[in-house]
């Protein structure tokens, strides 16, 4: 089924929107930034550098240019803080608040310091209760966008390594009210035992809070934060892995089950998969210990664009991922991520396959099966 186009903002959306934007502009202009204590852990790495697919001859210059232009952009956020605050209010969505003011560092991204800052704030104004938490401190890593299981393997997991590093001990904030395993076995994996999950529409009040800031931006990460917590991963589930499996297997995974973001030609792309010895999964029916298993097991690993290619952090150092990636929609994540552990990481670079009005983040694809085949032939000849 092709993916349809997100709805439309409704007038109440467009006109709080726009409520939002002045009174945001209000509350900066009567409250002041959030005093805050600044820790650095690590520079900008002096050797950084933008990683490349191993295929680059099959690669459009538009997709080069981007991942470099992007690279450059986001360079100075490999930086790794933690910032403290002290009496603050955080929200279920990973906010955090004091009197008429958002700590923007707390956003997903800048840009939606306004919009946080309108109504959401007005509401905090009402009597309300706000349990206060333990008086030690208390860890936050997650924000409005953790939700999505990209966004917390990819960005929660490195911003927990940091926190570790100097509150080993803390109570860890969760988004709740019921996080999801992965959440929960991830968290143990980086060592953290004390939790609390923020329920829905919950404020709590905190003393002593520390929150490690999002290392990297736009996709790209910091490689030694990646495989810190790939090694933390994989040492957590290690008595369920089978050594004997290792890099034996050919992986594609389908997202055609999924509400959006489909492969349109899928069968046509199956044809080329079966004939070189490719199985099909789909994660979204798998445990989270299923899914690393799988991912230690793939030698070689293929998918479209989106949070399936995540697990991509599970494979072993050495074997290869390729992408199918619409020409519309160039995301460096899964490079980043795959080369940031030693995976070998080709492109497929692919054709939108949905109309112009669905947003190009949740579009379909049409990816060529001649070019399929060209990146994964000489890959399953090696093996």
């Amino acid at each position: 089924m092709a993916t349809p186009p997100r709805p439309r903002p409704s007038s109440y959306q467009r006109a709080k929107r726009v409520v939002d934007r002045f009174l945001g502009r209000l509350g900066r202009s009567v409250s002041g930034p959030l005093p805050v204590e600044v820790h650095e852990l690590a520079p900008v790495p002096a050797d950084a550098v933008c990683p490349a697919p191993v295929n680059t001859a099959m690669v459009p210059a538009e997709f080069t240019r981007t991942y470099q232009e992007v690279f450059e952009e986001v360079t100075p956020n490999f930086r790794q803080l933690l910032y403290r605050l002290n009496n603050v209010n955080v929200a279920w969505h990973g906010t955090v608040v004091k009197n008429m003011r958002v700590f923007a560092p707390s956003l997903p991204q800048p840009q939606l310091e306004l919009e946080f800052s309108g109504t959401f704030l007005l509401r905090q104004l009402k009597r309300r209760q706000v349990p206060e938490l333990e008086s030690g401190p208390v860890g936050l890593a997650f924000d409005s966008w953790s939700g999505n299981y990209f966004h917390w393997i990819a960005e929660v997991l490195p911003r927990l390594a940091l926190l570790r590093k100097l509150q080993p001990d803390c109570l860890v904030l969760l988004p709740g009210p019921n996080p999801p395993e992965y959440i929960k076995q991830t968290v143990q994996a980086l060592g953290f035992t004390h939790t609390y999950s923020i329920a829905l529409g919950e404020l709590v009040h905190v003393s002593d809070l520390w929150m490690p800031v999002r290392p990297g931006r736009h996709g790209y990460m910091v490689p030694s934060l990646v495989r810190e917590v790939r090694e933390a991963v994989m040492q957590h589930f290690e008595s369920g892995l089978d050594p004997k499996k290792k890099a034996t297997r050919r992986i594609y995974v389908s997202r055609n089950r999924q509400q959006w973001r489909h492969l349109v030609n899928e069968p046509a792309v199956l044809n080329v998969l079966e004939r070189y010895g490719f199985e099909t999964v789909y994660f979204e029916e798998m445990s989270f210990a299923e899914q690393v298993r799988t991912m230690y097991e793939a030698a070689i690993f293929i998918g479209i664009h989106g949070a399936n290619m995540t697990n991509v952090l599970f494979m072993t150092p050495g074997t290869h991922a390729i992408e199918m990636l619409s020409e519309t929609y160039i995301n460096p994540s899964y490079l980043s991520m795959a080369s940031s552990i030693g995976v070998h990481y080709s492109l497929v670079p692919s054709k939108l396959g949905s109309p112009p009005d669905v947003e190009h983040n949740y579009a379909d694809i049409t990816a060529d099966p001649s070019l399929v085949e060209q990146v994964i032939r000489p890959l399953c000849q090696e093996a």
